[in-house]
């Protein structure tokens, strides 16, 4: 049983339908829900969407009937009356039954003519107790230590449950290989790791043959020219693990396994477009940093180069000044040079001010900013205990264009030895170089004029430049 309903949003580009007009004659059958309204909604990767509007009569029989353009996938009945309450079904086959009840829809549920819905009402009525006992154990295993007695008994219980439910749906893949429900227990099964290459002592060539294993195999079981797979609970899941758990998590790295996986999609437009917008919003969504490269990298070889065919014009218009703000600013591009006054009016260039230090921080600021009323304090305590003596140099730009608030300001916050400027002339080329929309924004910058870090907390500048001391000592 599930419960349901959240308010449901489409993402930044729309969800284009691919599915085909096809003649169905559907018959739903639920005891307890005469004369009672449902809804069929289908998965796609974590949220549901409605589809259509259920009417079940006096004897509780609702039909899908006529024709109708229901793409394959996993969906749902949902009924108001109970409190929202679900069952799945699998829409694939056009003609068959499925009857049931209130008391339980899955235990007492009848499947005809479907084996699609034969295998997932067969496989969730051995699951249901299986996830109860599953459940339990769980439940007494967070309260035991692993000294206790009882702990290691417990974990056997589990992986016997583990190991049940895989000899299970193995049956079931045997029995029934090419359905489309067992390409989606292929998803929620574990990979099947081969022996490795072992030396002559019986150890493993390769210490991390497995990792490397289930990075190479990770999509083998998925046929990427089904779409059907977006419309399920299972396969956004699949998508977004391989990409935190198998790919290592720099951006050159991450771009190199998107395109791999987006040549794959491209045997579907409807799977294309689904894994380009899951990966562009997670990517788009990230705060780590450095991460921006990789919005930048699908922004330009997918979005603003005509892969796409369902965004509006206004909106690439508008990622692509979005991802030109960026670019100037991604780790590893050489600093933006610009002009900005000090506190005698004299013009500063930035990148005069640059090799003179090891490492510069640069910080944008504005005295009204309640951060920066925090920040550029603390920056000025963490500058005179430790970053002076590694040869960090700090330039310090107010956005402001007011004499006299950014005089107050600097001379109260700053430390003396900063280079303290602002905009006075209102024509400093900082605001787009280094997409300056909020403040305050901090950048480290290296002698070699080379962005090293970008949006730090104050507090982690110590922690970034012995990084890149050491590793620069590394690399001498």
């Amino acid at each position: 049983m599930k419960s349901f309903f959240t308010v449901f949003f489409l993402s930044l580009f729309s969800i284009s339908a691919f599915s085909l007009e096809k003649d169905y004659n559907v018959t739903i059958k639920v005891k307890g829900m005469e004369n009672q309204m449902g809804i069929l909604a289908y998965y796609y990767g974590d949220k549901r969407f409605v589809k259509d509007t259920l009417y079940f009569n006096e004897k509780g029989t609702a039909l899908i009937k006529g024709k109708k353009d229901i793409a394959k996938g996993v969906y749902l009945i949902a009924f108001p009356s109970i409190g929202y309450r679900t069952f799945d079904l699998i829409i694939n086959e056009t003609n068959f039954t499925i009857s049931t009840d209130t008391i339980d829809f899955i235990t007492n549920g009848l499947v005809k003519n479907s084996i699609e819905n034969e295998q997932l009402f067969n496989d969730m009525k051995y699951m249901q107790p299986l996830g109860v006992e599953n459940d339990r154990l769980q439940k007494l295993l967070r309260t035991l230590k692993p000294s206790d007695s009882l702990y290691a008994i417990t974990e056997k219980a589990l992986d016997s449950i583990s190991n049940k439910i895989t000899v299970h749906r193995k049956e079931m893949l045997k029995k029934n290989p090419n359905t489309f429900y067992s390409k989606l227990i292929k998803i929620m099964m574990d990979t099947d790791i081969p022996e490795g290459e072992r030396k002559s002592d019986g150890s493993l060539v390769d210490s991390f043959y497995a990792f490397h294993y289930l990075q190479q195999h990770y999509f083998d079981g998925i046929d990427f020219s089904d779409s059907g797979y977006i419309r399920s609970p299972v396969f956004q899941g699949k998508l977004l693990r391989y990409f935190d758990a198998y790919v290592h998590p720099q951006p050159d790295s991450i771009n190199k396994a998107i395109d791999a996986l987006m040549n794959k999609a491209a045997a579907n437009n409807e799977m294309y477009q689904y894994c380009l917008n899951e990966l562009f919003t997670k990517y788009a969504k990230s705060e780590i940093m450095g991460y921006d490269a990789i919005y930048v990298h699908i922004a330009d070889n997918y979005y603003l180069n005509g892969k796409v065919w369902w965004s509006s014009e206004k909106g690439i218009t508008e990622l692509k000044d979005r991802v030109d703000a960026l670019r100037p600013t991604l780790i590893g591009k050489i600093a933006p040079n610009f002009v900005v006054q000090d506190s005698t009016g004299k013009n500063q260039f930035i990148h005069d001010y640059i090799p003179k230090h090891d490492f510069t921080v640069l910080v944008f600021w504005n005295s009204d900013c309640s951060h920066c009323q925090h920040e550029i304090p603390e920056l000025k305590r963490i500058y005179n205990d430790s970053l002076k003596n590694f040869n960090v140099g700090v330039m310090a730009v107010s956005t402001e264009q007011t004499d006299s608030s950014f005089r107050s300001f600097a001379a109260k916050n700053c430390a003396n030895d900063w280079l303290t400027c602002a905009d006075m002339r209102g024509v400093s080329a900082f605001r787009r170089g280094y997409d300056v929309i909020a403040t305050p924004k901090v950048f480290l910058i290296s002698k070699d004029y080379k962005i090293v870090a970008k949006n730090l907390p104050v507090n982690k500048i110590v922690d970034v430049v012995q990084f890149e001391r050491n590793k620069r000592k590394e690399e001498h």
